[in-house]
C-alpha cells in the first residue's frame, strides 16, 4: 500500500479518479454476476411447480440484458477514469524524473548510465500505465466483488461456500509460489534488461567506429550476448512459471469439482434444498470470474513495488545544494585552493587561479591535465571537494542555479544539437528571441550562408544530435546559439576541434565576435589559436605548472615549449610524413 500511495502522489489533484474508477469497475463486475442469480430464479421456477409465463421469462431476459448493458457501460466509465489518472500520473513522474536529472551533478548522471535512465524515463514509467489503469482499479474491483459473492454464498449455504472456498485455496497455492519466485527473479531480469538497453544504445551510437575499424563481429557479439542473456532470463522465468499458471488456471474456475459432489451428498441427505443447491452452484461458477481476473493482476503488484523502487532510487541521489544569492555584478572567475575528484581519484589538486573580467584565459596541457574539468566546474556540473570556485567574488554554490547559468555561455567540443530546426536550435539559448535576432546571430557566426543553401533554410531539421550537418557547421550553429545568449562569461571547450582549413578562419572570426568584452575561458589543444590570450595557464596533473603570455612561457617553461614545438611540428608535417617546404 505504501508503494501504491507513493506512486499515486504523482497524480496531483487527479487522485480522486482512482476512487471513481474502482467504484465504477466494482459495480461493473457485480452486474456481471447478477445474471447468475436471474438464471437461478428461472431454473428454480422450471424445477418447481407450474410453468413460468412468457412475459415473466421475457422480463428475466430483459433483466439479464440490462445487467450486461450496465456492466459494459460502467466498465467503460471506470476504465476512462483509470486511464485519465494513469496518464496524469505518468506525466507527473516524468516531470519529476526530468527535474531530478537537472538537480543532481553530472557525475551522478553519468554514473547512473544511459540504459538505466532510459529504462526509468521510458519503460518503467510507461509500464506503470498497465498497473495504474488496469491492475489496481480492476484488481480492487474484482477483490471486492469476489468478497461480496463469497459472502453471499455463505449466507445461502455455508457448507457449499466452504466447498467452493476449498478449491480457491488450492488454486491460490501455486499463485503464491509464482509470486515468491517472481520476487527472486525480478532483480536479475531487470539487470539483464538494463544491460541489453545500454548495449543497444552503445551499439547504435558507435556504429561508425565499429564499421571503420572492422569490428562488426566483435561488437555484434557483445550486443548479441546481452540480448541472448535477456532472452534466456525471460524464457527461463516463463518456463518455470508455466506450471504454476497451468495449476491455478485449472483449479480456480473449477469450484464445481468440489461443490457438485458435496452438494449431491447434502441434497440426497435431505439437508440441502434443490433451489439452494442450484443457486450455490451458479454462485460457485460466478465467483471464478472475479477470482481469475484478480489472479491475472496479482503479478503486477510486485512489479509496482519493484518499478517504483527503481524510480524512487533516482530520487534518493542527493541534489546539489541550491544557492540563494543572485548573480554578482562582476564577472571575474577565481579558483580558490580547489581540489576535485572523480570518485576517489583527485583530478584537480589544491589549485588556485584568477581569470580577470573582460580578459581571455587559455587553459592548456596534456590530455588528462584537468582542462575540461576546470571549465565544467565553473558551470557547477560538479561541486568541488575542497576550496571554492567564485564568480565576482561569490562562491558559485551560493548563487541560484538559474542565475548562474544566465551568466555563462558554453561551447563544447561535443557540439550537441537537438533534433529540431536550425531556428529552434539557435533560439534554444533565448526562447523569446525573434526570427530576426536569430538570423542576425547566424550571420555573425558565419553560418547564415550555408543555412540558406539548405532545403528549408532555417526551418531545416538538423537530425539527431545534428547528424545532418558537418562538424564545422554544427560548431558555427553552436557559436550562434552562444552569441544569442550574450552571457558575460564565455567558456570555449575545444570549440575549434572539428574545424577544417576552409572553416577555421570563419569559426575564429565568429569566436572573436562572441568573446568581445567578455570574461573568456578557452580550453585548447591547438596552441596557435591562443597565442594572443591575455593569460595562458599551463596545467599538469591537476595543478598549475605555469602561466603567463605566450612569449613568457616559451622562455621560462620547458613543458610549454615542448607542447609548442610538438604543435608546430604537427603543422609542418602532412599525413604522408612529408615536411612542407
Amino acid at each position: 500500500m505504501k508503494d501504491y500511495l507513493r506512486v499515486l502522489s504523482y497524480a496531483g489533484d487527479k487522485k480522486p479518479l482512482m476512487t471513481k474508477a474502482i467504484l465504477f469497475l466494482t459495480l461493473s463486475v457485480l452486474f456481471s454476476v447478477v445474471p447468475f442469480f436471474i438464471v437461478s430464479l428461472v431454473l428454480n421456477r422450471f424445477l418447481g411447480e407450474g410453468t413460468p409465463s412468457l412475459p415473466w421469462l421475457l422480463s428475466m431476459a430483459a433483466g439479464i440484458f440490462v445487467c450486461l448493458l450496465l456492466k459494459n457501460q460502467l466498465n467503460g466509465m471506470g476504465l476512462d477514469a483509470s486511464h485519465q489518472l494513469a496518464y496524469h500520473t505518468l506525466a507527473g513522474m516524468r516531470r519529476r524524473v526530468a527535474d531530478k536529472m537537472l538537480k543532481i551533478s553530472m557525475g551522478d548522471v553519468q554514473a547512473y548510465g544511459k540504459g538505466a535512465a532510459k529504462k526509468n524515463f521510458v519503460e518503467n514509467i510507461e509500464e506503470m500505465e498497465l498497473i495504474l489503469a488496469h491492475a489496481i482499479p480492476e484488481g480492487f474491483a474484482n477483490l471486492f466483488t469476489f468478497g461480496i459473492v463469497l459472502l453471499t454464498m455463505f449466507v445461502v449455504d455455508w457448507r457449499m461456500a466452504l466447498a467452493a472456498l476449498a478449491t480457491i485455496i488450492l488454486g491460490m497455492i501455486p499463485v503464491m509460489f509464482m509470486i515468491v519466485d517472481g520476487f527472486k527473479r525480478m532483480h536479475s531480469w531487470y539487470a539483464a534488461n538494463e544491460k541489453m538497453t545500454s548495449t543497444i544504445i552503445e551499439y547504435i551510437s558507435g556504429m561508425e567506429v565499429i564499421k571503420v575499424f572492422g569490428q562488426q563481429s566483435r561488437s555484434f557479439k557483445k550486443y548479441s550476448d546481452a540480448t541472448d542473456h535477456y532472452r534466456n532470463e525471460t524464457i527461463t522465468w516463463y518456463k518455470d512459471s508455466f506450471i504454476y499458471m497451468t495449476s491455478y488456471v485449472i483449479l480456480l474456475p473449477a469450484a464445481l469439482l468440489v461443490m457438485l459432489p458435496v452438494g449431491i451428498w447434502l441434497y440426497l441427505g435431505g439437508t440441502l434444498a434443490l433451489s439452494t443447491f442450484v443457486l450455490s452452484l451458479l454462485l460457485g461458477m460466478s465467483v471464478g470470474i472475479p477470482a481469475m481476473r484478480l489472479i491475472n493482476f496479482i503479478p503486477q503488484f510486485p512489479q509496482l513495488k519493484f518499478k517504483s523502487a527503481r524510480i524512487e532510487g533516482m530520487f534518493e541521489i542527493p541534489d546539489m545544494p541550491e544557492g540563494m544569492k543572485p548573480a554578482p555584478a562582476r564577472h571575474d572567475v577565481i579558483f580558490d585552493n580547489v581540489t576535485f575528484a572523480y570518485g576517489d581519484t583527485d583530478i584537480i589538486k589544491n589549485l588556485s587561479l584568477s581569470m580577470p573580467e573582460n580578459s581571455v584565459t587559455a587553459l592548456i596541457g596534456e590530455s588528462g591535465a584537468g582542462k575540461s574539468t576546470l571549465a565544467k566546474l565553473i558551470m557547477r556540473f560538479w561541486d568541488v571537494r575542497e576550496g571554492a570556485v567564485k564568480i565576482g567574488g561569490t562562491d558559485i554554490r551560493d548563487i541560484k542555479s538559474d542565475s548562474l547559468m544566465d551568466k555563462i555561455s558554453y561551447v563544447s567540443q561535443d557540439n550537441f544539437l537537438f533534433n529540431a530546426t536550425v531556428m529552434e536550435n539557435i533560439r534554444f539559448a533565448k526562447p523569446n528571441a525573434t526570427d530576426e535576432e536569430v538570423v542576425e546571430m547566424a550571420k555573425l557566426a558565419q553560418c547564415h550562408e550555408f543555412i540558406q543553401e539548405m532545403t528549408n533554410g532555417y526551418h531545416t531539421i538538423v537530425g539527431s544530435s545534428g547528424d545532418k550537418l558537418s562538424g564545422g557547421q554544427k560548431q558555427r550553429i553552436c557559436i550562434a546559439r552562444a552569441m544569442l545568449k550574450n552571457a558575460p562569461v564565455i567558456i570555449l571547450d575545444e570549440a575549434t576541434s572539428f574545424a577544417d582549413p576552409e572553416n577555421e578562419d570563419k569559426i575564429q572570426e565568429a569566436l572573436s565576435r562572441l568573446i568581445a568584452g567578455k570574461t573568456v575561458i578557452i580550453v585548447a589543444h591547438r596552441l596557435s589559436t591562443i597565442i594572443d590570450a591575455d593569460n595562458i595557464v599551463l596545467l599538469e596533473n591537476g595543478r598549475v605548472a605555469g602561466q603567463g603570455k605566450h612569449a613568457e612561457l616559451i622562455a621560462h617553461s620547458p613543458l610549454y615549449k615542448k607542447l609548442w614545438d610538438a604543435h608546430m611540428e604537427s603543422m609542418d608535417w602532412d599525413i604522408g610524413g612529408t615536411e612542407h617546404a
